[in-house]
């Protein structure tokens, strides 16, 4: 391997910058490949007689941009020729949604084109969890991650640098305070929601929570903010999970409906025995949509601002800040309720 990193100490650039700049300036002049493999970490310390832990600062600094891939054993080498990458986010998910869509072209487009998101899903499983934290670690400029009920992951968390990293969605109890996060307060969310609608829910005999989901763990913290709004206000409630074909719907019902397939499945019973949504029967619907602005006229839902939170952790990467965040949440009616 001919490529020599040299510095000039005489400048007032620091020397892990300047070790960073000549490989980056290697790529561009061609004189580094793709697959060329670097001078170690011991050979560019000797040579400009610089500390391991300067030279070890430049190379992971490069392989966290994706630049550089290291191979253990071997040394570092080139792994794409787009130096001008800037930003390497991992983004986990519990599972995709329309509404995590939203959340992710919000982060992706408030990046710009010099940021690059690796896309994984975690599917509630603490072994799986665990090792995409495992392998990412290292290898990402940021890291932003949606955790769920599981202790462990206070644990596993630390596998990651604690300044590149930023929660999303959720802020579970079992996690220490101090960590960067966009979040919902889904407890005071549903409350503060629910209080807003509370003129129409009086128009109805009573309010029927629809809390099962078969793709997602669905925040307890969601049904106690329901709970405690209808002990609070009076309100004759229940909960139940999920809406059957044969389900028994009368005339001044009203339900507060978390999983999408619950929300189609009351659609088609209401549309069948000709009850009329948001005068017979109230419907809304949790986590807003674009298709949920047209369906059955429009449905009103109680959601957080999906968009809001992906550009809010894409202005916290791009302006390097950390901060703890609750995102707004609201009622909007669109006279299904």
């Amino acid at each position: 391997m001919d490529f020599r990193i040299v510095i000039d100490k005489s400048l007032k650039i620091p020397i892990y910058q300047q070790i960073t700049d000549v490989v980056i300036n290697g790529i561009e002049s061609g004189s580094l490949l793709v697959e060329d493999m670097l001078p170690s970490i011991n050979q560019v310390a000797k040579e400009n007689g610089v500390a391991r832990e300067t030279v070890i600062k430049s190379f992971s600094a490069l392989q966290e941009r994706g630049i550089l891939l290291p191979v253990h054993g071997k040394g570092f080498f080139i792994m794409t020729k787009n130096v001008e990458l800037r930003n390497r986010v991992f983004l986990l998910f519990d599972t995709f949604s329309a509404y995590k869509q939203i959340f992710y072209k919000g982060l992706r487009d408030s990046l710009g084109a010099d940021s690059f998101v690796d896309l994984y899903f975690h599917h509630f499983n603490p072994k799986i969890f665990r090792k995409l934290l495992s392998d990412a670690a290292g290898n990402y400029t940021h890291y932003v991650i949606l955790p769920f009920d599981y202790p462990g992951i206070a644990d596993y968390l630390k596998a990651l640098p604690a300044e590149r990293l930023c929660l999303t969605d959720r802020y579970p109890g079992y996690l220490k305070k101090g960590y960067s996060a966009v979040y919902q307060n889904f407890d005071d969310d549903v409350f503060q929601a629910l209080t807003t609608a509370g003129e129409l829910i009086k128009k109805y005999n009573s309010l029927t929570l629809v809390f099962c989901d078969t793709l997602t763990e669905v925040p307890t913290e969601l049904k106690d903010g329901f709970v405690r709004y209808c002990r609070l206000n009076g309100v004759n409630y229940q909960v139940s999970c999920g809406i059957s074909t044969n389900e028994t719907i009368s005339k001044g019902d009203s339900f507060l409906i978390i999983d999408d397939d619950d929300l189609v499945r009351l659609v088609e019973i209401a549309n069948e025995r000709r009850l009329i949504i948001g005068k017979d029967i109230g419907i809304i619907s949790y986590n807003d949509t674009p298709l949920k602005k047209v369906v059955a006229k429009g449905i009103s839902v109680i959601s957080t601002d999906f968009k809001l939170m992906g550009e809010t952790i894409a202005g916290m990467i791009l302006n390097n800040t950390r901060e703890c965040l609750q995102n707004p949440c609201r009622f909007i009616d669109r006279g299904s309720f």
